[in-house]
């Protein structure tokens, strides 16, 4: 959230905001062999800016879909862009707010996501520099991990991407026996904010599906795979035309246990039950990452369409005196209604650190509150944590403390 964290990416948002229009974005460090880099600016304009409002004060919880064109930098169309953002907490600037902030760009060979929470201004489009993860793509960009610069230029905003994706991918399958689904509806216009929950079964393999309506035949969609060794999180943006279901590409953007640290992409068939799955592991060895955090302040807890939303700011700790503090952060929660017998909850948390940013996600079935540790993929970071992956564990030390352990690759 704060720009002055993401020390990583200084450089490239000082080089790109004085590049001539052609210019790339700025070099990173040379890729790995596994590894390939790709860098370039577009330009989006946005079109149209939907908000549901649930009633919170400050607007917390509320959830805007902006969507808009995207262009290279002679102007020609080459693609869309569409961000899902929920209001987290009230800014401690005056008319403004922290927004969980999911964007993703369809250009003709494949969709890039990034994330972050951002500080806007108060119910309206972003006017400052961000600087946000990539957390994953598909087609040319699948494994995508490294960072996306947002400036806005006049009635635009430019958009520059530097990031690496995997050259060496392995392929596997799974199958599901059965699909389990149902809707939720809520009061947005063009149905924006229905969500359609689904689960699926096959032996000791499952999936469960959160797509939430962007839009007329267009839905962002939350995907978290399980089986007996591990998950994967995944995550699309679909676009149906006269209801017609096919077969749907999501960006992996992280796993935990086996598949800890993994990225790619997998397809999932138009009937819900095969999985085409490439993955990359990650290379050489984890550090370990251990912190404390406090249960939060001005915790917000309302009804969404489809579940109960939970916004909260806490403290970072380096131990479980409290004596050292580490940084920051900021989290959103939705425990939505009950799918096939499990309760499916959807949570982000950014984790402000002093040198870097992380962003961890993913869909539990348990928050953690009842003893139970859980673990979460991280997804992406700036900073110290450009490119991150791993995953990061939850266990309640107390009421009002949390031990966060787990392991990243960078």
């Amino acid at each position: 959230m704060k720009l002055a964290v993401a020390l990583g990416a200084v450089t490239i948002a000082a080089t790109a905001l004085v590049a001539p229009p052609v210019a790339a974005a700025p070099a990173a460090p040379s890729a790995p062999t596994a590894l390939v880099k790709k860098s370039f600016m577009v330009y989006s304009k946005f079109t149209s800016r939907q908000v549901v409002a649930y009633g919170g004060a400050d607007n917390v919880g509320d959830l805007t879909i902006t969507r808009g064109v995207v262009t290279d930098t002679s102007g020609k169309n080459v693609g869309t862009l569409t961000a899902v953002i929920r209001v987290v907490a009230p800014s401690f600037k005056k008319d403004a707010e922290l927004r969980d902030t999911q964007s993703s760009i369809t250009l003709k060979d494949g969709t890039i996501f990034a994330q972050a929470v951002n500080e806007d201004p108060k119910g309206k489009p972003p006017v400052d520099l961000h600087i946000m993860p990539v957390t994953g793509g598909t087609g040319a960009y699948a494994s995508a991990r490294g960072t996306l610069l947002m400036r806005k230029i006049g009635d635009k905003y430019l958009l520059a991407y530097d990031f690496f994706v995997e050259k060496d991918m392995k392929n596997s399958t799974l199958s599901f026996d059965t699909v389990t689904s149902k809707t939720v509806t809520g009061d947005g216009s063009q149905e924006i904010g229905d969500v359609t929950l689904a689960r699926a079964v096959g032996g000791d393999d499952s999936y469960i599906s959160i797509a939430t309506r962007a839009g007329t035949g267009i839905n962002s969609i939350d995907l978290q795979v399980f089986t007996a060794d591990g998950s994967l999180f995944a995550r699309a943006l679909s676009r149906s035309k006269g209801g017609a279901t096919r077969a749907q590409a999501y960006a992996v953007l992280g796993g935990t246990g086996t598949y800890s640290g993994y990225r790619g992409e997998l397809t999932l068939d138009a009937n819900g039950k095969s999985m085409r799955l490439r993955l990359a592991k990650p290379g050489g060895s984890a550090k370990p990452i251990a912190w404390f955090e406090d249960a939060g302040k001005g915790v917000t807890e309302l009804a969404v369409t489809g579940g109960t939303f939970l916004g909260v700011e806490g403290e970072m700790f380096q131990k479980a005196d409290r004596k050292k503090e580490v940084g920051d952060y900021f989290a959103t929660r939705i425990a939505y209604e009950e799918i096939d017998g499990v309760t499916p909850i959807l949570t982000m948390l950014e984790q402000d650190f002093k040198t870097g940013t992380m962003i961890v996600s993913g869909i539990t079935t348990t928050a953690g509150i009842d003893g139970a540790a859980v673990a979460r993929p991280i997804i992406g970071g700036t900073g110290d944590y450009i490119g991150a992956s791993g995953q990061v564990t939850s266990s309640e030390e107390s009421a009002d403390l949390w031990r966060k352990t787990g392991e990243i690759w960078r």
